[in-house]
């Protein structure tokens, strides 16, 4: 919500409070992006923890992905004060449960909502806890899965880090895994005063695109306001969309061991999900949203998860997204393939595309229903509406932040998918 308006800091009070009754840790690791509201929710959420009697580790400006983590490597309820890629005027919290375990709307978040909202008690200051520096457990945890020797230094890049969190522990991850990058916007800046940091806006990778095209780098990539979500471009300055980097590493993962299960989104590509099929890889189908392909993933024990947004999950990091280690592997790739990024790319041929459509509705619902009266045939209500025909395949879904519509589409030829978009935007 809204810093001040939907979001105060006695509304945060409430459900630091709240989020401490409902966890069975004495300890609570908390850390926050770089929004400049950031201070007084800091203070508001951690006075909340403290009223239930109950310590915060306060970690410091990290990107979500470190709380995550440190919550799998203590075994500790985790919270992180940040709005991801939302305007700067924004404020939110994600949280996490001991071991990295998320809580969603079906998994806590409910609870923790009733329990703020009848907490009895008013807004009381009380002191900050100390900086507990641990980007180090981080970063070690993370030569596990990726070793540094496994990254060639003859692989440049650049990389936005949009005014958002990532500067806050970049240098420390350049010299543990000597990446040899070129930065752009790396100091963090709750203004944003460079672009939005949403790297899901084709727009916000203009400068990007630019950059590595102009220095002959082997890709670029871009992330977030949190840094939970890491968004590449080729060498030739493509984009490689979320569906594709599914594929990708998925691919890679399967040339490592004969069995992977992977979890997805409903807007993964459907011709990216019957290549890895056909592949013999095993493919879940998942609601949008990390709780639920976390939840997913621990179910099936599956290896690896991808959202077309641009989020990445992998088994041996708690099951939880992270961008920055999807960096970290596309490094490996890239290193062990001696290949450019391009060619990597040219290596798999879906079906055209479109990138997220977003439209702003006054009633989601309404829009939804509008749209499936417009179409004959059944649709799967896994999350939104989805249509798949022989032609053409769209998935249309409220958003879980913002009130608009998302639209996904995919077709045999341009002029299909050009068509479907038209369509469904005259309807909406």
């Amino acid at each position: 919500g809204v810093f001040n308006e939907t979001i105060t800091p006695e509304i945060g009070y409430k459900i630091g409070a709240a989020f401490a009754s409902y966890v069975d840790s004495n300890e609570i690791i908390v850390g926050h992006d770089g929004r400049i509201s950031n201070n007084e929710m800091f203070a508001a959420i951690s006075s909340g923890i403290q009223t239930m009697n109950k310590q915060v580790m306060y970690v410091g400006m990290v990107p979500t992905d470190v709380v995550y983590t440190l919550s799998g490597i203590k075994n500790l309820p985790g919270l992180i004060i940040t709005a991801s890629h939302n305007p700067k005027e924004y404020t939110g919290l994600k949280f996490c449960n001991n071991g990295a375990v998320a809580i969603g709307q079906e998994t806590g978040l409910r609870e923790i909502k009733d329990l703020a909202e009848n907490f009895v008690g008013d807004f009381y200051a009380l002191d900050l806890p100390e900086l507990q520096n641990m980007n180090h457990l981080y970063l070690e945890h993370f030569k596990k899965i990726v070793d540094p020797s496994d990254i060639s230094d003859k692989v440049k890049f650049s990389i936005d880090g949009g005014n958002g969190v990532l500067g806050s522990i970049i240098k420390d991850l350049s010299k543990t895994f000597g990446l040899n990058y070129e930065g752009l916007y790396m100091e963090v800046d709750g203004n944003f005063p460079n672009h939005p940091a949403d790297p899901s806006n084709k727009e916000n990778l203009t400068d990007l695109i630019n950059k590595v095209i102009s220095n002959n780098h082997d890709f670029g990539v871009a992330f977030d306001g949190d840094a939970d979500r890491s968004v590449f471009i080729d060498d030739k300055g493509n984009l490689i969309s979320g569906s594709l980097m599914t594929c990708l590493i998925s691919d890679w993962l399967f040339e490592k061991k004969s069995k992977v299960k992977v979890v997805h989104n409903v807007n993964v590509q459907p011709s990216v999900v019957e290549y890895l099929n056909n592949k013999g890889i095993e493919t879940i189908r998942s609601k949008v949203g990390h709780s639920y392909i976390k939840k997913i993933m621990r179910d099936e024990d599956a290896d690896f998860g991808g959202e077309h947004s641009a989020h990445f999950y992998l088994r041996e990091n708690f099951y939880a997204d992270s961008g920055i280690l999807t960096l970290l592997i596309f490094l490996k790739i890239l290193s062990e393939k001696n290949i450019k990024s391009s060619e990597l790319v040219q290596n798999y041929n879906f079906n055209p595309s479109s990138d997220e459509i977003n439209y702003i509705v006054e009633d989601v619902e309404i829009s939804l229903k509008k749209i499936e009266n417009s179409f004959e045939g059944e649709f799967d209500k896994l999350d939104g509406i989805s249509y798949f025909s022989d032609d053409f395949w769209f998935n249309v879904r409220g958003s879980n932040t913002e009130p608009m519509l998302r639209l996904n589409a995919e077709a045999i030829n341009q002029k299909t998918l050009d068509n479907i978009i038209e369509k469904i935007s005259n309807i909406i």
